[in-house]
């Protein structure tokens, strides 16, 4: 009896503190409908086609992009700098938005050498990545190369 009192004791004091620690659920109202809030949010730092992007262990090049109607063809180029080999996967580590943040969908059936593989240390990669159903004039393209870190790098392009 005294050690089931003793659990139920350690058993409320850990969900009170859970409660305590727990997020908040609640909002604060920073501006009117419609209407941006009051401090802006930090500035990403956007890249244009053939901008050399230095990462952690490598480089990231966007050598071209073309629209052909609603399809959005790019071309990229990967130098592994790292000691380790690096896994590149067009599907995982990119995606492409509209600037009405309409989110494309990748082709991978006719878009010429895909973007995936393994890339050992000192070699490159080169290849294309495309997304269909772009219906704005500019596109912005993201690249996140560790799937479990924060940011991403972008890219716009307009037609």
């Amino acid at each position: 009896m005294k050690n089931n009192l003793y659990l139920l004791a350690v058993i409320i004091a850990l969900i009170i503190a859970t409660l305590a620690c727990g997020s908040s659920n609640t909002g604060e109202k920073v501006g009117e409908g419609g209407t941006s809030p009051t401090s802006a949010p930090p500035k990403v730092e956007v890249y244009k086609v053939g901008d050399i992007i230095q990462m952690e262990d490598h480089t990231i090049v966007l050598n071209s992009a073309i629209f052909q109607g609603s399809t959005l063809k790019t071309n990229f180029s990967l130098k592994n700098t790292g000691a380790e080999e690096i896994a590149v996967s067009s599907l995982m580590s990119f995606e492409a938005k509209d600037s009405e943040g309409t989110k494309l969908e990748q082709d991978i059936f006719d878009c010429g050498s895909s973007f995936d593989g393994t890339v050992l240390p000192g070699d490159k990669l080169k290849g294309n990545i495309c997304w269909s159903g772009a219906t704005t004039s500019t596109v912005k393209i993201y690249y996140t190369a560790n799937l479990f870190g924060s940011g991403a790098v972008v890219w716009e392009i307009t037609k």
